[in-house]
């Protein structure tokens, strides 16, 4: 007598869409793209099938921090010169990358055809990942505004300087005027946990003024000699860190995937890489440097709408 199957064979559980979270920082030189290498490096040392784009038009150096080339970038992909699977490189511990251009970009330019085919294209990705980190460009123009509309989760990230939360607020309040979800603040480069609370009292205090609405905090990450030596060697501190940058940005991560659709775990997670002393990295490889645009702006918080 043969057995009957079992009623689960062959059942499949759809799968979730992988998450977006766009990292955003309107004010240069906040340390933007070290944060969305970390987080998106941390993500995949967790066993989360990661990939982690570069959406700076012009200005991308997430190749720099991870010491990475490829035929392709996502200029390409806006171009339709190819598509988002062929853009991806294999970053460290397991990391799939989508690299930005340095230069002139289709991105940066007036036509909204390629952003739209890249954001498209970083979607459809959403079914063969866990979790998507997106690098945004400083500043609030088109494109920053487009990625961020459609993440699930946007980190603002901002320094204890009044001029970059002048600048996290600018961000707030267009996103506010398109009538969507704020952000949530990082505090980068603090000295204390108070000076970061501090900082995030006072955007919030100016987002519940003029805009009536309330700022979240994800968390804060203080100022180690870690992080900048970390960008030096282009050997990112998600998956080769310790100390208490480190364990302010796994903080910030566990914060934001509370906020998050959740995430499946389709790889293995990564073991804890050997601590190996690398070459540093030459002045040519290093390049642009992180995040080289500032934004001028107010040396004031802001006084009106």
């Amino acid at each position: 007598m043969s057995q009957a199957p079992h009623q689960a064979m062959g059942l499949q559980i759809p799968r979730s869409p992988a998450p977006i979270l766009a990292i955003a920082g309107a004010k240069g030189g906040v340390g933007k793209t070290s944060i969305a290498v970390q987080l998106a490096t941390l993500l995949a040392r967790a066993g989360h099938r990661t990939l982690l784009v570069d959406f700076d038009p012009g200005c991308g150096n997430v190749a720099v921090h991870l010491r990475l080339a490829g035929a392709h970038d996502l200029d390409d992909v806006a171009a339709g010169a190819c598509s988002l699977r062929d853009a991806i490189v294999a970053g460290p511990g397991g990391l799939s990358v989508v690299l930005g251009r340095s230069g002139a970009s289709v991105l940066a330019g007036d036509d909204g055809a390629p952003r739209e085919r890249a954001l498209r294209a970083v979607a459809e990705a959403r079914r063969d990942f866990d979790a998507i980190v997106v690098d945004t460009g400083a500043g609030v123009g088109s494109t920053t505004l487009m990625v961020a509309e459609r993440a699930d989760l946007v980190l603002s990230v901002t320094t204890p300087d009044i001029a970059a939360v002048t600048d996290a607020y600018a961000l707030c309040k267009a996103l506010r005027g398109r009538g969507k979800r704020l952000p949530s603040l990082v505090v980068n480069r603090v000295k204390t946990r108070d000076e970061a609370m501090r900082t995030a009292a006072k955007l919030a205090a100016v987002v519940r003024q003029f805009l009536g609405a309330e700022i979240g905090t994800c968390g804060f990450v203080r100022e180690d000699a870690a992080v900048p030596a970390a960008l030096r060697d282009q050997r990112p501190l998600g998956l080769f860190g310790s100390g208490e940058a480190f364990d302010d940005l796994r903080a910030v991560l566990a914060a934001a995937q509370a906020l998050l659709p959740a995430m499946g775990r389709r790889a293995a997670a990564a073991p804890a890489p050997r601590i190996v002393a690398l070459r540093p990295a030459t002045a040519d490889e290093r390049g642009y440097g992180q995040d080289a645009r500032a934004v001028s702006g107010a040396a004031a918080a802001p006084t009106n709408r």
